[in-house]
């Protein structure tokens, strides 16, 4: 078992000391912890949530090009389904090691569906243009997050659940630390570390009311801009009023997507999810699963929970979909090691690391194809624990009067967070929660436009005036997640405020981002936007391939 190292800090306290602390629990965060422990470093993973939560990352399937001679048409499809705003050489990088990481899942032992050969099954999925969709039904997820948490027993690494991260210690971008509240315990501790890996996910859930990973937001907190907040891939499997979102998988199986009518639902034939949303706009769609055949098999958890949840028997009856928010394809922004970048490429906020939906790769750009989430979130999360694992080799502990500092300030910050107000009206987070959602849904949606823009931006700064009114109603620390709720509409509002700052800078419509008011394509807008916490806007240019020129030149 990896231990922690303790520096000195007093004749009678010691500071909790790690060579990498990992935020997060799902499959980027795993493999980029049990990377690093294998490679040498002791790794403190902490999540917010409970241990094994993980995320839906792995839905899909993953993409890898198992029956094909070279990695360029899986590699075309990516850049074209990005809106030519992917990192081109990342996207090469990445999509080269697809059927390594495939090869190590199935080592580890996912199960994945195979075909008559022997070797897992490819498909047809949305977005692509050649079968590469490989997967195991909804089993996929629970596998993978499965065979992720053996290895990281297997390599030592310790896992700490309900640890919120409140903040990142730095000087001059150097990582020091962070300070989190152990809510088994009730305390804030000040957690030294040579280097920190975000991987707690995106913050879709501004517009679902879902989960919102804290790291992005304390990323942002410390200065650095985030890239690509404008973009967000959406799923066109949402079942109206419910939380229930059922696997894209399915359209590969032989499930489809009808109008009332009976008539399918015209899309092209290689459209990805977003633009199969897009072409659903508002209009009453149904899910014919019916003549699935012997695949029917691999999605019987998803039968099982659309009976219980909707009574809805999939095998004789259609089910009502709608579009919904999936993914936020911006984050913190990362090169071809996982470092995250402070402005410009050559600029490095030293020690700090991202991956998954956390982290902005580069990979997807203005969209993404089915399967390369979980492509990422692997091989993100598999690149920045071994870069990290040799720096933290290379590197001493550091900043321990800065820790020490900040866990004062932060320990001050959390009595006020959860003091609440002393005069106004009494905010609780649910309502807040709502209301994020709805302004998201409504103005920052498919389709968008300046009028509408400048609308969610005004509302959202009139509820975060309410969320600082909100009260706790717990004010234990103990697994109080009232606090926790509150720490995450607070985040999802600024993070939501930075994604209308974004999405106003780009005027032009490319990938995801439609704007009713800018419908073309601008090709002088080929570049990165960055946002900062205050709205500041600047750009990033996109990298070209190894060689310096462009592995798929831009379609004017």
């Amino acid at each position: 078992m990896t231990c922690p190292l303790f520096a000195w800090l007093t004749e009678v306290e010691y500071l909790e000391a790690w060579d990498i602390i990992v935020i997060g629990d799902g499959p980027a965060a795993l493999h980029a912890s049990a990377s690093a422990a294998k490679a040498g470093a002791s790794i403190l993973m902490m999540s917010a949530d409970s241990l094994g939560a993980g995320n839906s990352a792995a839905i899909d399937g993953i993409a890898a090009p198992l029956k094909e001679s070279t990695t360029k048409s899986h590699r075309d499809d990516t850049i074209r389904a990005g809106g030519f705003l992917c990192d081109q050489d990342i996207v090469s990088e990445r999509i080269s090691q697809a059927t390594r990481q495939v090869d190590l899942l199935e080592r580890w032992g996912v199960i994945f569906r195979r075909d008559a050969d022997g070797i897992p099954l490819v498909r047809r999925a949305a977005g692509h243009t050649l079968p590469r969709l490989a997967g195991a039904g909804d089993a996929l997820s629970r596998e993978t997050q499965q065979v992720l948490e053996e290895q990281c027993m297997r390599h030592g690494v310790v896992r700490r659940g309900d640890q919120i991260p409140l903040q990142i210690v730095h000087t001059d971008e150097q990582i020091h630390g962070i300070i989190a509240l152990d809510m088994s315990t009730g305390t804030v501790n000040s957690i030294q570390a040579k280097c920190v890996i975000i991987a707690d996910g995106g913050y879709e859930g501004a517009w679902t009311g879902t989960s919102i990973g804290l790291g992005l937001d304390m990323a942002m907190r410390t200065g650095m801009s985030a890239r690509n907040l404008e973009f967000v891939s959406w799923t066109p499997m949402a079942v109206p009023g419910t939380n229930v979102v059922l696997p894209v998988g399915m359209l590969s199986d032989g499930a489809s997507l009808h109008h009332p009518n009976g008539n399918p639902l015209e899309v092209e034939e290689f459209a990805d999810t977003t633009s199969i949303s897009i072409a659903m706009g508002a209009q009453n769609i149904a899910l014919d699963a019916r003549n699935m055949g012997e695949s029917e098999k691999w999605w019987s958890q998803t039968s099982e929970l659309v009976s219980t949840r909707l009574g809805i028997n999939m095998a004789r009856q259609t089910i009502p979909v709608s579009a919904q928010a999936s993914t936020t394809l911006g984050g913190i922004v990362t090169d071809e090691q996982g470092r995250a970048i402070s402005g410009k490429w050559s600029r490095w906020f030293t020690g700090l690391y991202a991956a998954g939906d956390a982290a902005c790769s580069g990979i997807h750009g203005a969209g993404m194809v089915a399967g390369n989430r979980l492509l990422d979130a692997l091989t993100g999360g598999h690149i920045s624990g071994l870069h990290a694992a040799e720096h933290a080799s290379k590197t001493t502990f550091s900043g321990r009067a800065a820790l020490e500092t900040q866990l004062g300030v932060s320990e001050a910050d959390l009595d006020f967070e959860m003091a609440g107000a002393e005069e106004g009206p009494v905010q609780r987070a649910g309502p807040l929660f709502a209301k994020l959602t709805e302004i998201m849904t409504t103005h920052v949606g498919m389709n968008r436009d300046a009028e509408g823009l400048n609308a969610a931006l005004e509302a959202l700064n009139s509820l975060e005036s309410s969320a600082a009114n909100l009260h706790v109603d717990d004010n234990s620390r103990l697994f109080n997640s009232n606090l926790l709720d509150a720490l995450r509409i607070k985040a999802g509002i600024r993070l939501a405020k930075a994604t209308v700052h974004s999405a106003l800078s780009r005027t032009e419509s490319r990938g995801v981002h439609q704007r009713a008011d800018f419908t073309e394509t601008d090709s002088e807008q080929m570049y990165h936007t960055l946002v900062d916490i205050e709205g500041n806007i600047s750009t990033l240019a996109i990298r070209k391939g190894s060689a310096g020129s462009w592995v798929l030149t831009p379609e004017e």
